[in-house]
């Protein structure tokens, strides 16, 4: 398990997956039952990362030295023991006090193990301080905690006694079988069980009381008494030339259950409904797209996406490849050591030879995941494999600062080397991922990029995952192309694509957008409903035909429902509070606000939302402690800053405004808006000079961003600065 620090990035998106599964059909009956007809892959199982994602701790589970052990950091000597067979820690607590705590479970095991704290309301803690599991020689055995290099204290955000850390609503069905997380809003409580305390037979194949039924009976029914199976796996073969390799399945079918169920927790996703095993991803979670943050601009993996993400940009999974083709799904090995899982289907006499990894045979150079399969390392030592499958691209490190498998290795040398090496091996020198560049640009706010991401949103030859984040970035360019595509989009037959134009749409006015979106209201994804439920906040169903308005309202319903499902976490209380705000119930708006904030205190999301819903309703004495208070804990954080500039200019304070402003542009130089707002308030104190070079400084960074141009092209105008004009108008028109 691992949070972020960085509370910008968890505002919609959940790192840590939480589901609820829950018996569509049939009970759950346990592991054991499957024993006695399947012992090899219960034994298997037995082995399993599955099998030890979450045991009681005892003397058998528990790998931490507890013998009295003391670990130090933040200024705390946090201490391991045991009294008789329980496992303790002394730690500091909510209120920064040290505290002894017993240990009642473990969490994972490899290559670090965790431990869980409960509490008297039915939570379970994680603690951040965890055990090295890995052996002496590989640097294990020893207490670390995740967050190394900025000490954690009890006031920050991702103290191990926060929500953000919390088991129940965080971890816990996606280390555990038949989850029921029983949280109460009124008490702030749970009252959490499970049919099984680790991830077990049932928490993929779902409930197996029907399948007892149908072994201990006649056995003809053909669906052995299961609703789904994940055996859809097809069978591959050579097309055209096996000496190319070019391979694809036989049975020309394109499997979605099997890889779905395993998307279920190995992917960076929202939850939109309580977990039912075999049910289309789209109906119960909203897939995080290619953003900023989460990916690099090609699609490379950056904060912890998992690997689903990934996979949906590689042309394993363009033709079928599924999880088990390569990962023993009962034990989570690897099915074949080395190069003979690739093997499987690229011919080795082509691909398994020193004419195309250009590397001595066996080294670790020579390893196929070696350069197409880069890690990165999450929660400090757990090295994780990118499942996009691409071919290194030293160019983009150079130019993007995406990262290249080339480097990764090859840490003494820079991006030019590998570049020099790809170049005398006469490796073409175009760009493959093509995207890279458009998303960099969109990213960056560059006018340019909206014609690379229309294209990249309507080359249906272009995985799906990469199509949806191109139409979703649109969202920052209004325009009629941009919505001319938008509506191509929402009659996609892909649910992501459907989604993603759907998500992309809040700059087009209210009346508008029910005009597009209301043939989708009742579309068959919930994905693609909660995401028109939300452009369609706040239009009055009461001006609709009676069969119109019933629609509307039902789904607005159904999107309540949605977001209560998980009204234990301060997110999703925020977009409680967005939604009441955009219907005009200020006062069920502040509530949602205020009862995100005391789920997690230091969540600064939404104390921007209670000081804008303030602002809204003419408010800003209400507002102006909150952006203080949010200032004081993230001093570093551009939206706080500027939003608290834009206070005072309301105020008529410009001057006491423009620290504010100018701050902001400092820690957000990528987001024009703080760069232009900043220097419009200089203008119009009269700093003429430094509006001017704050908007030049900023085009440097944005060099064709509409409004800066604007701004500073008038400015050079009222200064009479011709020459200055027209080269400016000059490099535009380029």
């Amino acid at each position: 398990m691992n949070c972020y620090r960085h509370w910008l990035t968890l505002a919609f998106f959940l790192l840590i997956p939480s589901i609820s599964l829950s018996a569509a059909t049939g009970s759950f009956v346990g592991s054991e039952q499957c024993k006695g007809c399947h012992e090899k892959p219960y034994d298997s199982w037995k082995e399993s990362h599955h099998y030890q994602a979450m045991l009681p701790a005892n003397q058998d589970t528990v790998l931490g030295d507890f013998s009295d052990r003391t670990f130090e950091y933040a200024g705390i000597s946090h201490r391991f023991f045991r009294k008789g067979d329980k496992f303790f820690v002394a730690t500091d607590n909510s209120q920064g006090e040290l505290q002894e705590f017993e240990i009642t479970h473990t969490f994972g095991f490899f290559p670090l193990q965790q431990y869980l704290v409960p509490f008297p309301d039915g939570r379970y803690q994680a603690l951040n301080i965890v055990w090295d599991s890995r052996t002496k020689d590989e640097g294990g055995q020893r207490w670390l905690h995740l967050y190394p290099d900025n000490p954690v204290t009890h006031e920050d955000i991702v103290h191990w006694t926060g929500s953000f850390q919390n088991w129940n609503s965080r971890c816990a069905a996606c280390h555990s079988t038949g989850l029921e997380k029983n949280y109460s809003s009124t008490s702030n409580s749970y009252a959490t069980t499970w049919a099984e305390i680790n991830v077990a037979c049932e928490a993929c194949h779902g409930p197996a009381s029907n399948h007892i039924d149908w072994a201990g009976g006649s056995r003809e029914s053909n669906d052995r008494g299961f609703t789904f199976s994940l055996n859809d796996r097809g069978t591959f073969g050579p097309s055209d030339d096996s000496s190319a390799n070019t391979w694809s399945r036989l049975d020309g079918q394109h499997p979605t259950t099997q890889v779905e169920t395993c998307a279920a927790c190995h992917a960076r996703r929202s939850e939109i409904d309580p977990h039912r095993a075999g049910e289309p991803f789209n109906n119960i979670y909203r897939l995080a797209l290619i953003e900023r943050g989460l990916y690099f601009p090609d699609g490379q993996i950056n904060d912890e996406v998992y690997v689903y993400g990934s996979f949906l940009q590689s042309k394993m999974h363009q033709a079928g490849v599924v999880c088990s083709d390569c990962h023993d799904p009962h034990s989570n090995a690897l099915k074949m050591e080395g190069n003979a899982l690739c093997t499987q289907c690229h011919n080795s006499t082509v691909f398994d030879q020193p004419a195309h990894h250009r590397h001595e045979t066996g080294s670790a150079g020579a390893a196929c995941v070696s350069c197409h399969m880069p890690v990165k390392t999450y929660m400090v030592l757990d090295d994780r494999h990118d499942h996009g499958f691409r071919i290194p691209e030293p160019r983009l490190t150079l130019e993007l600062g995406a990262p290249n498998s080339c480097n990764q290795c090859h840490s003494d040398k820079d991006a030019q080397w590998a570049i020099n090496a790809l170049d005398a091996w006469g490796i073409s020198s175009a760009v493959r991922s093509k995207h890279a560049r458009v998303f960099d640009s969109a990213w960056s706010g560059e006018l340019s990029a909206l014609s690379g991401l229309l294209a990249l949103a309507s080359e249906t030859a272009t995985p799906p995952i990469i199509r949806a984040s191109a139409i979703l970035a649109t969202l920052n360019y209004p325009s009629q192309e941009s919505l001319n595509s938008i509506q191509q989009l929402l009659t996609s037959d892909q649910a992501l694509l459907r989604a993603a134009a759907v998500r992309a749409m809040d700059w087009v006015p209210l009346a508008q957008r029910y005009a597009l979106l209301r043939d989708l209201i009742e579309d068959n994804s919930k994905d693609v409903r909660m995401a028109v439920a939300r452009q369609l906040s706040g239009f009055p169903a009461e001006q609709l035909p009676a069969a119109s308005a019933t629609e509307l309202t039902t789904l607005f319903q159904e999107y309540l429902e949605s977001m209560k499902h998980n009204a234990d976490m301060p997110e999703e209380q925020m977009n409680l509070g967005l939604y009441y705000g955009a219907n005009n119930e200020p006062l069920a708006a502040e509530k949602a606000y205020r009862t995100a904030l005391k789920l997690s205190p230091r969540f600064v999301p939404a104390m921007l939302n209670l000081a804008d819903l303030y602002r809204a309703n003419g408010m800003d004495k209400n507002a102006e402690p909150l952006l203080q208070k949010a200032i004081d804990m993230a001093p570093d954080e551009a939206s706080p800053l500027h939003a608290m500039g834009l206070l005072k200019v309301r105020q008529g304070k410009l001057e006491d405004a423009i620290p504010f402003l100018r701050q902001a542009a400092a820690a957000g130089p990528q987001n024009y808006r703080y760069s232009y707002v900043y220097a419009v308030a200089m203008w119009e104190s009269g700093s003429k000079a430094e509006a001017v070079a704050e908007l030049e400084s900023a085009l440097t960074r944005l060099p064709d961003n509409r409004e800066l141009l604007s701004a500073l092209a008038s400015y050079y105008q009222q200064l009479g600065e011709n020459e200055k004009l027209e080269k400016l108008l000059q490099n535009y028109a380029q």
